[in-house]
C-alpha cells in the first residue's frame, strides 16, 4: 500500500474527535509521506506549530461545514483564521440550499469572492461538493461552476451525509466523479470504506487526493 500514501489525506472532521487520534494522524502523515491532514478549525493553529513551518504534507480544515449555508461573510471570516493560523489549504462547503433556490447566481458571486480571498494568499482552495444530494445535471452544472470559479480541486462529499446515514462509499459514483471534472482541475474522494484495489483504481483514473478519515494499516 505505500505506493498510495502520497494521494491520501487523513481527514479528521468526525464531532468526537479527539486530539489523541489527530496526533496519531499526523504521525501517520510524517512517517508515511502521505499528502496531507484535514482538521476542524478549532485545531488549525496546533497542528501547523506540531507540523512546523516547512513540513511539505497539506494542512487542511473547513468552511461553512458541514452544509455550506452560512453567510459569505461568514466564510470569509473562516478564511482569514484559517490562513491566519497556518492553513495551506481550505476546503469550501458549496451552499446547497441556494443551488436548490430559482437561481444559482449568489453561488457564483460567493465562490468568486473566496477563490480570489485565497489565491490572493498563494493558497489551495477545495470546493465541496454533497454528491448525492444532486442529480446528474445538478452535479455537473456545479462542477462547471466550481472549475469555472478557479477552484484547485473539487471533492465528491463532505462525509457527513454518510456518517449520518450509513451511505457507504460507492466506487462507480466516485469514478464518474472524475470523469465529470475538467483534467485542468484537482480531484478529491471520500474514500472510507474503500478497498485497497480501489483506491489504486481511483488514483489510476486521475484522482489526485483520497480523503480517508481511519487507515487501517
Amino acid at each position: 500500500m505505500n505506493h498510495l500514501f502520497p494521494y491520501i489525506e487523513r481527514t479528521l472532521l468526525h464531532p468526537d474527535v479527539t486530539i489523541n487520534e489527530q496526533y496519531d494522524a499526523l504521525d501517520e502523515v510524517v512517517q508515511l509521506g502521505m499528502a496531507g491532514l484535514t482538521v476542524a478549525p478549532f485545531w488549525v493553529k496546533k497542528f501547523r506549530r506540531e507540523m512546523g513551518d516547512t513540513h511539505p504534507a497539506m494542512l487542511s480544515t473547513v468552511i461553512g461545514f458541514p452544509f455550506g449555508y452560512q453567510r459569505t461573510e461568514a466564510k470569509q471570516t473562516e478564511i482569514e483564521w484559517a490562513l491566519r493560523d497556518g492553513a495551506t489549504e481550505v476546503e469550501v462547503v458549496l451552499n446547497t440550499s441556494a443551488l436548490f433556490s430559482p437561481t444559482s447566481v449568489w453561488l457564483k458571486i460567493e465562490l468568486a469572492k473566496l477563490v480570489a480571498m485565497v489565491h490572493a494568499q498563494e493558497k489551495y482552495l477545495t470546493i465541496i461538493l454533497e454528491s448525492s444530494l444532486l442529480d446528474d445535471e445538478q452535479l455537473q452544472k456545479m462542477i462547471k461552476l466550481s472549475a469555472d470559479a478557479g477552484a484547485d480541486f473539487i471533492k465528491n462529499t463532505t462525509g457527513f451525509a454518510a456518517g449520518q446515514n450509513g451511505v457507504s462509499y460507492h466506487h462507480e459514483s466516485a469514478l464518474r466523479f472524475r470523469q465529470l471534472v475538467p483534467k485542468s482541475v484537482g480531484v478529491k474522494i471520500v474514500a472510507d470504506g474503500a478497498t485497497e484495489f480501489q483506491l489504486e483504481d481511483l488514483v489510476a483514473a486521475g484522482v489526485e487526493r483520497l480523503s480517508i478519515r481511519r487507515l487501517d494499516l
